[in-house]
């Protein structure tokens, strides 16, 4: 059949991932009137999907997961 397609010239090429939580919309002076330990509400609850983004563009989907006491996230889905 096909012809695999060696892409073995990208293994040491790095690419930002962005791991989206949520978001947000503030009024300039509700940012600079933040303080620490303050709270920003955010779109999603704790048990919803958390978005991956490869340049800006959406690459998949997960949950968000506690491993090593470090946030990381499971991929669910690919988009």
């Amino acid at each position: 059949m096909g012809q695999e397609l060696d892409i073995s010239f990208l293994e040491d090429v790095t690419v930002k991932v962005t791991g989206e939580v949520g978001r947000t919309k503030k009024l300039f002076i509700e940012i600079i009137s933040l303080r620490e330990g303050d709270i920003i509400k955010l779109d999603k609850n704790t048990e919803d999907y958390v978005e991956l983004y490869v340049k800006d563009q959406l690459f998949a989907v997960g949950e968000l997961i506690v491993a090593n006491e470090k946030y990381g996230i499971r991929v669910v889905d690919l988009a």
